[in-house]
């Protein structure tokens, strides 16, 4: 009997949906008011989310051909160890189940019980308790098939930006003489210098784009990746970058920059002007079906990457079982789950929970552009070829290692604390090569074949 194995299920929408849904988490609605703080004015600070834009345009055509060209399950990971080998790919790995990928769906299962407090007021007890569920009940779904999984997805990525585009469209409507609160300026915050809040600024900029990377680990169960893949990043690139501007170009027209400056809800502040306490009730379903879906997509795309590690020999063996009747990898899904409630429970708080996580994923957007750059070199043909190279690719990398060295310099601590995080791969995976030598040596030898005269 043949080993069940994923199923090439996704289609286009699927993809988009996916790309949007774990894009568009909390970030819109929680970074817009840290980030004014360091811009004298809302035109300096639509440039900041312009040119993060496009920065992530660029990397999605890298992504895009990078996918087209190994159409496989793991993403990431598959780019790197092709390149690169084991050892930095099983450090990805690792550094995506310890903290990058598990710590996000923890935070924001807590963001969602702390709307969801808002609407019925709970304990901060009974708040982590609701945490749990959400993470426990998308499990659930994730863990009976890719089906039910992308139908969650699809369903909240359509309320989401429905509820975005509704947002923004009612806000801009009902406000009236909204020059002078767009023309307005303050003092921009000097603690760091000029320089260094616009890096920090920019960072904060970034942390709302993260995720769009995670549609490829998905692309062995597309139907067709080298088309629906670089069509989805294009098209969810795009629309991401006009809700996040859409939804900006809102809040600078309510309030003047001096209100929008540190506010770590503005999103509600705006919905409380304009429609009281019932604006922000409806805002906080949007935020945490926002949550919800991104915490679906989270679950079922980075699943796979520890899926195609122990398919590769890199853990353990268990995480690449695919389940007889609903053909996903459970125990992957299993494990990442556990462990984001395990961090859950032992961070406590969403601040906690929230770190660089964009310094690590700088580190391997850097590494699989350098792949990318030797693919190239390597020729080969592929169904898609990123445009502009190689000036745009280089362009991209030269603003990640920029940002890396800005987040070194600025924030050394946060930059230390990430590398510390990279460097507990290391142990493990020598432990992992010494294990997998010794299941090696004692598999019995195969039994040569008969040869006919």
């Amino acid at each position: 009997m043949a080993e069940p194995k994923l199923l090439k299920e996704l289609h286009f929408w699927d993809v988009l949906a996916l790309m949007l849904g774990v894009t568009i988490g909390a970030g819109i609605f929680a970074v817009p008011g840290r980030i004014a703080q360091y811009f004298p004015s809302f035109q300096a600070i639509a440039i900041a989310w312009i040119a993060a834009a496009a920065f992530y345009f660029i990397g999605t055509l890298v992504y895009s051909e990078l996918g087209a060209r190994l159409p496989h399950t793991g993403g990431e990971y598959v780019y790197i160890h092709k390149a690169f080998g084991p050892l930095p790919a099983f450090i990805y790995g690792w550094a995506q189940l310890l903290i990058v990928r598990t710590n996000p769906v923890a935070a924001l299962s807590l963001v969602f019980a702390q709307y969801a407090s808002s609407l019925v007021p709970m304990s901060d007890g009974g708040q982590h308790r609701l945490a749990a569920a959400m993470i426990v009940s998308l499990a659930a779904v994730n863990y009976c098939g890719l089906r039910p999984g992308k139908r969650v997805q699809v369903v909240t990525s359509i309320i989401k930006v429905g509820g975005l585009l509704t947002f923004a469209g009612v806000a801009l409507f009902s406000l009236h003489n909204i020059g002078p609160n767009l023309a307005s300026t303050h003092p921009i915050n000097q603690q760091v210098g000029a320089v260094g809040g616009v890096a920090t600024a920019m960072l904060l900029v970034m942390w709302a784009f993260v995720g769009w990377d995670r549609v490829g680990y998905v692309a062995g169960e597309m139907r067709n990746p080298q088309r629906d893949l670089p069509l989805g990043f294009a098209c969810g690139a795009l629309l991401i970058a006009f809700l996040y501007m859409s939804m900006n170009f809102t809040y600078h027209a309510a309030l003047p920059i001096s209100k929008v400056t540190g506010s770590k809800v503005v999103a509600a502040d705006v919905a409380r002007l304009l429609w009281g306490t019932t604006g922000v009730s409806l805002l906080a379903l949007l935020v945490m079906v926002s949550t919800l879906g991104a915490n679906n997509g989270n679950i079922l795309a980075s699943s796979r990457v520890y899926y195609k590690m122990a398919h590769d020999g890199l853990f353990f063996r268990s995480l690449a079982s695919v389940h007889p009747r609903w053909h996903s990898p459970h125990i992957s899904i299993l494990v990442h789950c556990g462990w984001a409630l395990v961090l859950l429970f032992a961070a406590g708080t969403v601040e906690n929970l929230v770190s660089s996580f964009v310094f690590i994923g700088q580190l391997f957007w850097g590494l699989c552009t350098i792949a990318f750059f030797k693919f190239r070199w390597q020729g080969g043909a592929t169904p898609f070829k990123a445009p502009g190279y190689p000036v745009l690719p280089a362009l991209y990398l030269t603003a990640i290692a920029a940002m890396t060295v800005a987040t070194c310099y600025y924030s050394p601590r946060s930059a230390l604390a990430n590398l510390a995080i990279l460097a507990t791969a290391f142990p493990f995976y020598f432990f992992w090569q010494r294990r997998q030598r010794r299941l090696e040596a004692a598999a019995p030898s195969p039994t040569p074949a008969l040869v006919e005269d």
